[in-house]
């Protein structure tokens, strides 16, 4: 017997309530990483400045030597820098610079480089076309899902190849990440985990997902379209035979 109306709705909530958690986890786990980030690394960074400082001045006002100076700004110099290397880490963490200066298309290229550090097989991304007119808020959504999608794809021990496919015009962008893992990798995301997190960001887009069944040589496709405007809905396209 099919669902009812009722126990759609039902289910319909449950999801979005399963997507809300999961989001608001990953929301709070940034939080306390960059209050530990900003309390410990940039403050203590601050205050030992602070304090160099001060030892330099104390030094100046009691006839310290040339040598004895040069080595407390030689301190004061490395200090401040390892700082402002920190805040630029941090800063990129929350939104990568490279999406307000140079766009998507030049992120996912830091991202490809970035993941396929870590992954064995073979990573490739192909970009054709000027990226749509996204606002940062969306650029970062999209980069956030992809980030999500191909950190997915290549944890799997099965994954030897990735490739990405951008395909861009002025009036939407349609990414495809072809892979040799299998559709299976995406059957196998609960809800509530990472997934709920991707269909909730499509749904901000007003974008879709969908997920190819594996072809005959064991490959599998996700496919992403969004469009430069007012997202009205979105969401999971089930897998198709």
């Amino acid at each position: 017997m099919p669902p009812s109306p009722l126990e759609m709705e039902k289910n319909s909530a449950a999801v979005l309530l399963q997507a809300l958690s999961c989001l608001l986890k990953e929301e709070d786990a940034q939080r306390v990483d960059l209050a530990h980030l900003l309390h410990k690394d940039m403050a203590g960074g601050l205050v030992a400045c602070a304090s160099l400082g001060e030892m330099m001045r104390h030094e100046l006002a009691n006839g310290g030597d040339a040598a004895s100076v040069t080595r407390l700004l030689g301190s004061l110099d490395a200090t401040l820098r390892q700082t402002l290397q920190l805040v630029r880490d941090m800063t990129e963490k929350q939104f990568p610079p490279v999406l307000k200066a140079f766009g998507l298309h030049v992120a996912l290229q830091q991202l490809v480089r970035n993941v396929g550090e870590n992954f064995a097989g073979s990573l490739v991304l192909h970009i054709n076309g000027d990226e749509p007119p996204f606002d940062l808020a969306s650029r970062l959504n999209l980069f956030r899902i992809m980030q999500a999608l191909l950190t997915h794809c290549v944890r799997f021990a099965n994954t030897s190849w990735v490739e990405v496919t951008c395909l861009a015009s002025a009036e939407k962008l349609e990414i495809t990440i072809d892979h040799d893992g299998g559709d299976s990798i995406w059957k196998e995301m609960v809800p509530g985990s990472e997934m709920a997190v991707i269909e909730a960001r499509c749904a901000l887009l007003g974008s879709r997902i969908e997920v190819m069944a594996a072809g005959p040589a064991g490959s599998s496709r996700i496919s992403l379209m969004a469009l430069p405007s007012t997202p009205q809905s979105g969401g999971m396209t089930p897998s198709r035979d």
